[in-house]
């Protein structure tokens, strides 16, 4: 297992372009001094001849100063440089004349060398190595050889006809030998290689496996003492092909990789519209985006170890088909992309993973802190609220209880005496009575006592109750976390509080509770006018509240079609939901009427349960006479 880094130190542009015009002079004054020599030969192949290695020369530094790829450009400007040294041979210099010759064909192991070195321009084992020294050893060696025993004279060029001497043979058997070992271990290289490597990188070693079996045919042409013409056909062939087809695969090659990092570039808009990405679809987008399906996200544990997102160990398999790079955050590790090595070869696409990857990370960990401070506060409010109701139930309206019951003992008394304080003690007694109701309203409102005796589904049904005939419920008859079940009844207060207010008198109100993956889908709506305004103060308030349970409320209410209430909550807030017993007949959901039974047996004297939704108002009676058209909150 290999560690990438999250950034590569960018060449200089500087150098490589005045190497490349050096090579580019070079080049030009050797195809200057050899122009012309020899006999009558076709213009398109002198073209081919001399026009090889300024190809070469020009990609190199290309690569080398525009795409980040170095070693790759150093040795296309020295494949280049190294193919006009064989026209040193038409000098009349005898030293520049033995340096032509005995180096003449340097470039065919320049070429080599970089067959097996692509796409990074590292060799990478000792096989390589080795392949590589003997092909710079043959492609000087024999010529030195030939040099020192046929003691070679006058000017050379490619189309000027030469003895094919014993030495002559056996460098071109020796090339063709090392042409097929060289296709052989590329081949090798391309089977064997990563699919993300093969994928990228396969147009070069296709065409450099070309190359080699052209090299070969003319390699064992020139041994066999096959005619000049064919000979220079062949040649030809060998070069054009291999300058135009090299820069062809690798613009290819380009091609795919810059395609990655514009699937990369895409990820900011693909995660934008999640909530907050999940860990799971940030690990599938990357994965699509650099186009590496293995990839996945390791996430550290308080005892420095990583995970992978289901929790399990990820330890290091010392794979060197795998790489490991860290995403941090200052001294932070944030996370670790493990994926195919492949991609740290790849340029700038796992760089910009890298450091979307942390942008991402960073905002889930500012999302998660602040949805941890609303459930926090979400959670104090609702314990105050419970406070409140049980300190308003189990102090003042006792105490108020005790009054009224005393009250009524002497109305009793002043009845049977007859004592003109009958009439005063009944009024008073029908006041406390009044007041008794609305402080229980009150207390209901701030926290309904059936909601965390019961749950969700039977404070519904204690609400239809109120409103026989109108107001119909489907609420699956399970629990859910406590501050998940309050969000839900007072989304659901809050709905059938303005369809009563605002809706057509009498309108069906109708609301459903279900759930989705992990999320409660709540949703009240009515068939009355429509219209409804999302600024108002109780929906206001409601959407913050929902906003602070980490969900979202949408209202949906084109004028005259009616009012749809949504609400999207995470349905595990707070840990797990509490446990409720259950048979195998009991139903997921189950549609409410109001003949339901109530949810808890009523104490005598208690008024019947008004629910209400903490800020909003309170839940009118069902008396359509005097419902008030007007706009909604």
């Amino acid at each position: 297992m290999r560690t990438a880094v999250g950034g590569w130190r960018k060449p200089d542009s500087l150098v490589a372009v005045c190497v490349t015009v050096v090579a580019l002079a070079a080049a030009a004054w050797a195809i200057a001094s050899s122009w012309g020599v020899g006999p009558p030969t076709a213009l398109w192949i002198h073209v081919g001849y001399h026009g090889f290695g300024v190809a070469l020369i020009v990609a190199g530094g290309v690569l080398w100063a525009r795409a980040g790829r170095a070693r790759v450009g150093v040795l296309l400007i020295a494949l280049g440089t190294a193919y006009y040294l064989q026209f040193l041979r038409t000098s009349d210099d005898p030293v520049l004349f033995a340096v032509g010759f005995c180096l003449a064909f340097l470039y065919v192991g320049v070429f080599a060398h970089l067959a097996l070195s692509v796409p990074s321009g590292r060799l990478r084992g000792p096989v390589d190595r080795a392949y590589v020294a003997v092909s710079y050893l043959a492609c000087v060696g024999t010529q030195v050889a030939r040099y020192l025993t046929d003691h070679p004279a006058g000017r050379w060029n490619y189309n000027i006809p030469q003895v094919n001497t014993g030495w002559a043979i056996a460098g071109s058997l020796i090339m063709a030998v090392l042409g097929v070992a060289g296709i052989a271990l590329v081949l090798r290289r391309l089977l064997s290689a990563l699919a993300l490597r093969r994928r990228h990188t396969g147009p070069v070693w296709a065409m450099m496996i070309t190359v080699g079996a052209l090299v070969i045919v003319s390699s064992v042409s020139s041994a066999t003492g096959r005619p000049l013409g064919f000979r220079l056909g062949v040649e030809v062939l060998m070069l054009g092909g291999a300058a135009v087809g090299v820069m062809v695969a690798y613009l290819v090659s380009a091609g795919l990789r810059w395609r990655s990092e514009l699937r990369v570039a895409e990820l900011p808009a693909r995660l934008g519209g999640l909530r907050a990405p999940r860990m799971d679809a940030l690990q599938t987008a990357l994965a699509e985006a650099v186009g590496d399906p293995t990839l996945r996200l390791l996430l550290p544990r308080r005892d420095g170890a990583l995970a992978d997102l289901a929790g399990g160990p990820a330890a290091d398999t010392r794979d060197h088909a795998r790489a490991r790079t860290p995403v941090t955050r200052g001294d932070e590790l944030l996370c670790v992309i493990e994926h195919d090595a492949a991609l740290a070869e790849g340029g700038r696409a796992i760089t910009s993973a890298v450091a979307l990857t942390g942008l991402v990370m960073e905002n889930v960990r500012l999302y998660v802190q602040v949805l941890e401070s609303r459930r926090r506060l979400l959670e104090a409010e609702l314990a105050e609220r419970r406070r409140i109701e049980r300190d308003l139930h189990d102090g003042a309206q006792q105490g108020f209880f005790v009054v009224l019951t005393l009250l009524g003992m002497a109305h009793s008394q002043a009845a049977a005496e007859g004592s003109p304080l009958t009439g005063q003690l009944a009024t008073a007694k029908g006041r406390l009575t009044d007041a008794i109701k609305l402080l229980r309203d009150l207390s209901q409102g701030l926290h309904p006592r059936s909601l965390v005796a019961h749950g969700l589904r039977e404070t519904v049904a204690d609400l239809a109750r109120n409103h026989p005939g109108q107001l119909t419920y489907e609420v699956p008859d399970r629990r859910w976390p406590p501050d998940v079940e309050s969000t839900a009844y007072f989304v659901i207060a809050e709905g059938v509080t303005n369809a009563l207010k605002h809706a057509t008198p009498g309108a069906a109100i109708r609301v459903r509770v279900t759930s989705d993956g992990e999320d409660l889908l709540v949703e009240v709506t009515d068939d009355g006018q429509g219209g409804a305004d999302a600024s108002g103060g109780g929906l206001r308030g409601l959407t913050e509240r929902v906003a602070a349970a980490g969900g979202e409320l949408i209202l949906d209410s084109p004028r005259g079609a009616g009012t749809r209430l949504r609400a999207r909550l995470p349905a595990e807030l707070s840990g797990d939901p509490p446990s409720v017993p259950a048979t195998a007949e009991d139903p997921p959901a189950v549609p409410g009427t109001v003949g339901d039974p109530p949810a808890a047996p009523a104490t005598a004297g208690d008024p019947p349960a008004v629910p209400l939704a903490g800020d909003p108002p309170a839940v009118p009676p069902a008396d359509p006479g005097h419902l008030a058209e007007g706009d909604r909150q």
